[in-house]
């Protein structure tokens, strides 16, 4: 049972791994991860590597991307940028009217434009980002296939599947 535990995560680490295929899925990772889709990133993600034939694993861990200590960051700046593009100004909240559940009601009349601008940036965002980050796996991974190759026996992802 548990060799074939092993070799099921050996087949997630492995599947679809050369480097263009890695660079696609830490692309789709991000994006995913950064464009405001929350509850249904995971899934997404799963099933859209899935169809692409893209690496499963890289795809989930990249859109780890928009986990507590940086989603409210990206939700600002998706905001800030959305509202930039849909009006040329930033949205301005007033912090005294937004407290309590006075500012909550205040706030319900906006979300969807709110919503709209964080999409509208948060995909532009994550455009950015996807790129740089496919293109530093992309560069990362033909480097360490060159060393490998260098080296007899050496394997760059670490122990080949068994």
């Amino acid at each position: 049972m548990w060799s074939r535990f092993k070799g099921f995560l050996a087949h997630l680490r492995y599947e679809h791994s050369s480097p263009g295929r890695l660079a696609a899925s830490v692309f789709l990772g991000l994006f995913l991860g950064i464009v405001p889709l929350y509850g249904v990133q995971t899934p997404l993600c799963l099933l859209v590597a899935t169809g692409l034939r893209l690496n499963r694993l890289t795809v989930v861990g990249a859109a780890q991307i928009s986990n507590p200590l940086f989603a409210p960051f990206l939700i600002a700046a998706g905001i800030a940028l959305g509202d930039w593009l849909r009006y040329g100004r930033l949205h301005e909240l007033d912090l005294d009217q937004a407290r309590g559940l006075t500012g909550l009601w205040w706030l319900g009349g906006e979300v969807t434009d709110l919503f709209l601008s964080c999409l509208l940036g948060d995909t532009l965002i994550a455009v950015v980002v996807g790129v740089l980050g496919a293109a530093a796996t992309y560069a990362w991974r033909v480097r360490a296939d060159t060393a490998s190759s260098a080296r007899p026996g050496a394997d760059v992802l670490g122990d080949g599947p068994e």
